[in-house]
């Protein structure tokens, strides 16, 4: 239960992203440009990327690759739903006023973060957007933090590329997606420090990350 709130609030926060029209957050650009080209849903392109993930998990893990991984597509399948939900909820709140538009970025940063404060203390599963760094984190053998900013980049580049060289437009990254990658982390942080409380209501051990 308390992971599905967790993923609930995650979607929430990107939709506030997605919806200020300042651009998506670096892990969504990709979904976002397929979603663009192949007129796709922002939850149905995520849920489809995030099925090549657990993929390339198994064939970077191999035999190392369990069952367990396997948790990731029931955890993607919510998480996509809960995108498209809250992409329709937060859709009154489009609008062209930029001061607003940057306080609902801001504001959809700060829900993320706190959404993705909240999974960590549920220690559940991961996302495979997550699980896919892992699992190239430990093949190179890398520190995860390092891999994540390189594997973030690279999503911005190919949704950057892929959306140009199709739709002869970059669609979804503006100045809301470097608001995401620099103010996501630091509100994960900051909420971290009263969302670890939550453990015993989580029923679960506490899950410490640096």
């Amino acid at each position: 239960m308390g992971f599905c709130f967790a993923s609930f609030v995650m979607a929430l926060g990107i939709a506030l992203v997605t919806n200020s029209n300042l651009g998506t957050t670096p892990i969504t650009s990709l979904p976002y440009a397929l979603g663009a080209i192949f007129t796709l849903s922002l939850g149905t392109a995520t849920f489809l990327l995030n099925l090549l993930f657990v993929a390339l998990q198994k064939v970077l893990l191999r035999k190392e690759f369990s069952p367990a991984h396997l948790l990731q597509l029931p955890a993607v399948l919510l998480f996509s739903v809960f995108i498209d939900i809250c992409m329709w909820l937060t859709r009154p709140l489009v609008t062209d006023v930029y001061p607003l538009q940057i306080l609902l970025c801001l504001t959809g940063c700060g829900v993320l973060g706190l959404g993705i404060s909240l999974e960590i203390v549920s220690n559940a599963t991961v996302q495979p957007g997550e699980g896919i760094v892992i699992a190239i984190a430990y093949r190179a053998r890398k520190i995860f933090g390092n891999i994540k900013v390189l594997f973030d980049l690279s999503l911005v580049a190919l949704a950057a590329g892929l959306s140009f060289a199709v739709l002869h437009n970059v669609v979804g990254l503006r100045e809301g997606t470097v608001i995401a990658a620099v103010l996501t982390g630091f509100c994960v942080r900051f909420f971290s420090r009263w969302t670890r409380h939550l453990t015993p209501f989580f029923h679960c051990r506490k899950l410490i990350r640096h």
